[in-house]
């Protein structure tokens, strides 16, 4: 059983798991509705059983604030229509520990949804304690259309399987870089445009920026109360943030990210805060904060302080994600100043010689994943039903929802209707969309660009900006698929956890002038004494098995 313990966030999410060991036993009866071909395949028909059967699926409710259930969305109605299987949603309360209580109780659901990266020992750990099963044994039989995007993605593959090829679970697959784009430094269009300067590319040219923006009254109000750079510290309340957020996206101007991050010259695993080029990057970012260039409230500042600045015309550049930053603050903000514009910018170039790219998520193939639990008296219906989600027919029921209600197809290409683009009840896209399909949320499925664009990215400023993003260098980044065996894991849950807690205290004090930059020497020094060597060389190891799965 899984042990109910919080995880850390390291500053390189990885999933937590040791290599797999045995499978639970196929349950499931025959399936009627199946016609099996010369090699063994079953080929689908609808239904996928004559006798209706009930499911229940564990996850989190995405569309909470229309619905009470995602069985109410028109999807899931339709899904069971074709299929015979109703799936009874399992929504827990949105509590850290929720997932844990129930695999702790041992009452599985037949699927449970997640993001098992935030899991102890995830994955393999699920597989190795027997709460989830392994699909290898389903795959070839059961599995066509996911075989089949997998075969047309290939570069997905690594991500789908465990070190020892164990397949164990459905994946949201997101092959596509552009959708995954969606993080960067975002920067006010319209102050730029008032004062005569052109977007920031490089670290001289951000200073410049900044400082033209707290001198020159770009709001307009005749008053020195901008503020050229402000963040919203993240959820876990780190001020610096974790992998691509914060005050941290600017290493990557040095060549070097704010954790572990892949040399691009030997395309081995380095830890950023102990390259030489941290001091640097540090002495710069502190220099800025004494000048008055960055929110001198920025280690308290949360995502709803960040927004109310955003609205009320403060806040000159940022980093965020193109629908809450973008979308949302233009949408509200315009209301008032019909000129207000937000556009995404390029990473900075710095001594590291290139715009690199900060935010891993960008290279990421996979996101959340559906395992089938042992307790499940229909393994081979399950992977069926999960199967047709993959296939043609069901990619449109997902991303798009019912032809004639939710889309309509014009010369060939998908649009949604009127109704979910200019709800007569005021609805936005986004609220609208959530009673018929899922574009803009992951399940297992393959995510597409084009219904996620139409309904995420309604301006013209992100659209233009997440192709800005996505054109970064991705060389500094590493996979979050990364798995670690149960010695790695507790290891590395020791390590890191002192450490992470050390750095973001030190360097805090260092960038407000709490202490000098010469503290970092010691930093540095202490990082050392600490196990950060031997973190590095776990992760490494880690690493390597995944370059080497096929």
């Amino acid at each position: 059983m899984l042990k109910r313990k919080s995880t850390h966030s390291l500053l390189a999410c990885v999933l937590f798991g040791s290599v797999l060991v045995g499978c639970a036993s196929d349950k499931s009866t025959s399936n009627p509705s199946a016609a099996s071909d010369t090699n063994g395949t079953e080929s689908l028909s609808m239904p996928i059983t004559q006798k209706p059967i009930t499911i229940k699926w564990y996850q989190r409710n995405y569309v909470e604030t229309e619905l009470k259930s995602m069985g109410e969305m028109e999807v899931f109605k339709e899904l069971e229509k074709r299929t015979g299987i109703h799936i009874e949603f399992v929504h827990p309360p949105n509590t850290p520990d929720a997932l844990n209580v129930m695999l702790a109780s041992g009452d599985y659901p037949d699927v449970i949804f997640w993001d098992w990266s935030s899991v102890p020992r995830g994955l393999t750990g699920l597989i190795n304690d027997g709460v989830a099963i392994k699909l290898n044994d389903y795959m070839d039989k059961y599995a066509i259309n996911y075989k089949k995007a997998l075969v047309k993605h290939p570069d997905v593959k690594k991500f789908v399987t465990l070190d020892d090829g164990t397949y164990p679970a459905f994946f949201q697959l997101d092959p596509d870089p552009l959708r995954t784009s969606y993080n960067g430094l975002i920067t006010r269009k319209d102050w730029l445009d008032k004062l005569g300067l052109k977007p920031p590319t490089t670290i001289d040219e951000w200073h410049t920026v900044l400082k033209a923006f707290k001198e020159k009254d770009p709001n307009g109000n005749g008053k020195a109360d901008e503020i050229p750079y402000s963040i919203a510290k993240t959820p876990s309340g780190t001020a610096l943030g974790g992998i691509g957020s914060g005050m941290s996206e600017f290493t990557a101007a040095w060549g070097i990210l704010d954790g572990f991050y892949k040399d691009p010259a030997s395309g081995k695993l380095m830890y950023g805060p102990l390259q030489p080029q941290y001091k640097d990057y540090l002495t710069t970012m502190a220099s800025w904060y004494k000048e008055g260039l960055i929110d001198s409230e920025f280690a308290s500042t949360d995502s709803k302080g960040l927004t109310t600045k955003l609205q009320n015309e403060l806040v000159g550049t940022t980093f965020g994600s193109l629908g809450s930053i973008i979308g949302n603050t233009t949408t509200l903000a315009r209301a008032k100043n019909p000129s207000f514009s937000l556009i995404g910018v390029k990473p900075p170039i710095g001594p590291g010689g290139k715009s690199y790219n900060y935010s891993s998520q960008t290279i990421q193939k996979v996101g959340l994943s559906a395992i089938i639990t042992k307790s499940s008296k229909y393994p081979k219906e399950i992977i069926r039903l999960i199967d047709y989600m993959y296939s043609d027919e069901g990619q449109a029921l997902l991303n798009w929802g019912i032809e004639g209600k939710s889309y309509e197809v014009k010369d060939g290409k998908k649009f949604f209707t009127d109704d979910i683009m200019k709800s007569k009840d005021g609805k936005s896209p986004q609220q609208a969309i959530y009673r018929y399909a899922t574009p803009v949320f992951g399940h297992t499925k393959v995510m597409e660009y084009e219904p996620w664009s139409q309904i995420s990215l309604p301006f013209p400023e992100q659209q233009e900006s997440i192709k800005t993003f996505a054109s970064a260098d991705t060389s500094l980044n590493t996979t979050l698929s990364i798995s670690l065996t149960t010695d790695e894991s507790s290891q590395l849950g020791s390590l890191m956890s002192d450490i992470n807690t050390y750095k973001q205290e030190t360097v805090l004090r260092i960038l407000m002038g709490a202490d000098p930059i010469s503290k970092i020497d010691e930093f540095q020094k202490r990082l050392k004494s600490m196990g950060i060597d031997e973190a590095n060389k776990i992760y490494q190891t880690a690493f390597d098995r995944f370059n080497a799965r096929k």
